[in-house]
């Protein structure tokens, strides 16, 4: 029981905290990044956050290419990256919705985070079984 209340009040924390629990790893993972871009005007930021997605698309087609190269089951591949495209920039369009100038920033992270987890993980797939 004790461990419950544990978990309750973490979850609780996180809620108030605005940053949900299933990102708080990518928040140390990346915050050193993103920092990189918290200074300056809100183009600014937002001209940094698109430098720093670029580099990770760049990984990310990197990896899909030496994926998919000679791999016989190619297009599964394909398919998958397709729809990963299409989930990651809807996803992102919704947070982009809405009024204000903070809407900008948050679809210009979410295209970073998700492109960089993308990337991360079609390089783990080239390290094969067991990373």
């Amino acid at each position: 029981m004790p461990h419950r209340r544990l978990l309750g009040a973490a979850v609780v924390a996180g809620v108030l905290a605005g940053v949900p629990l299933a990102h708080a790893a990518d928040d140390a993972r990346y915050s050193a990044e993103y920092q990189t871009c918290a200074k300056g005007s809100t183009v600014d930021i937002e001209q940094c956050v698109g430098r720093l997605t670029k580099a990770w698309d760049q990984r990310l087609n990197a990896a899909y290419q030496k994926l998919i190269k000679g791999n016989r089951n190619a297009y599964k591949m394909r398919i998958a990256q397709r729809l990963w495209v299409q989930f990651r920039n809807a996803n992102c369009r919704y947070y982009g919705a809405g009024e204000g100038t903070i809407r900008r920033l948050e679809f210009a992270e979410c295209m970073r985070s998700a492109t960089a987890h993308r990337a991360l993980e079609l390089e783990d797939l080239l390290k094969g079984p067991g990373g």
